[in-house]
């Protein structure tokens, strides 16, 4: 997926704040919290995985669930940066905040942000949240307000930017409907969403689309096109992103590597037609000797495009493609 380029004083202080507010805990004193929260996302009942953690659940939370979260909001959001070159949101609405990290992914794209509202219904990773923010006001927002409540019935301001990662899936189907409708009402500019890259996760968002498109809502991302989704059977619309592991993030997960992919899906919805259609990378580019097999999501349904030598410029651009990209295939 295209990305933006950006400032690094964001990301740069929230991972510092992380660290500063983790440094002075052993790994054992992480280590039955982490499990615990696992056993939660594991269970099968993702709405109780973020409910009553206290502050040991928060704090495991922040080493473990947090990086992931951040890189996959922000390669969204640097998506949605690429999209419209020169718009950036003045005002921000983080639904389900956590400790505000999808906040952090924000301003870590757009740069500083006039307003911010985060709505966490825990007290504990509210509070989290604000001594993170505490040591790092100019890089985070100028105003900033929490809210306490229910983000599906909950009043919400209107803004420019509304995002809700990895927050549709905790609410249960009778509550999605209404999440939904307040959302989209909140969103002056773009509503995006961001779920896990699983079946589960893809097909609500694919349920949101329907209903966000009946609402009038164009789709800008990943999607080329309003339609009705062309994914059939087994297949899901995903993509990944690769993070490096802290040594403690690496011990809570009792994981080898130095790095983990995190799938996920998402959609980014506005009230204005998207400025670009171009088509989607849904699989990564299979090269060949003297060409380059293209799974793509166009317009008209997903497509295989074989990009040959011939083809000159496009054949570079194909060959040097990643998954989640845009194609410009004309």
């Amino acid at each position: 997926m295209s990305e933006k380029p950006g400032s690094k004083t964001a990301r740069a202080a929230f991972m510092a704040a992380i660290d500063a507010e983790l440094g002075e805990l052993a790994p054992g004193e992480l280590r039955g919290p982490a499990l615990a929260l696992s056993q939660r996302y594991r269970s099968g009942r993702p709405a109780a995985a973020s409910r009553g953690l206290g502050a040991p659940g928060a704090r495991a939370y922040l080493a473990t669930r947090v990086p992931a979260t951040f890189a996959t909001t922000r390669r969204v959001l640097a998506e949605l940066a690429s999209l419209c070159p020169g718009w950036a949101p003045t005002s921000v609405l983080d639904l389900g905040a956590g400790p505000g990290t999808a906040t952090w992914a924000a301003v870590d794209v757009f740069g500083p942000i006039a307003h911010a509202v985060l709505v966490e219904h825990e007290r504990e990773m509210a509070a989290l949240g604000e001594r993170l923010a505490a040591g790092a006001l100019s890089e985070l927002s100028s105003e900033r307000a929490w809210l306490s409540g229910d983000v599906a019935t909950l009043s919400l301001p209107g803004s420019d930017l509304v995002v809700a990662a990895y927050v549709l899936g905790e609410l249960g189907a009778d509550r999605e409907h209404p999440a939904l409708e307040r959302w989209w009402g909140a969103a002056r500019g773009y509503l995006v969403l961001v779920e896990p890259g699983t079946p589960a996760g893809f097909e609500r968002l694919r349920a949101a689309r329907r209903t966000l498109v009946s609402w009038g809502a164009h789709v800008s991302a990943p999607c080329p096109h309003d339609r009705t989704c062309p994914m059939a059977g087994s297949d899901w619309c995903h993509f990944a992103v690769r993070l490096e592991r802290s040594a403690l993030h690496r011990d809570l997960k009792g994981a080898r590597l130095g790095y983990e992919d995190e799938k996920y899906s998402y959609l980014v919805v506005s009230h204005i037609p998207a400025p670009t259609r171009a088509a989607r990378l849904v699989r990564s580019p299979r090269p060949h000797k003297g060409h380059v097999r293209l799974e793509l999501c166009e317009a008209g349904g997903l497509t295989e495009r074989v990009i040959s030598r011939r083809d000159g410029e496009l054949y570079r651009r194909a060959r040097d493609a990643r998954w989640g990209d845009r194609m410009e295939l004309a």
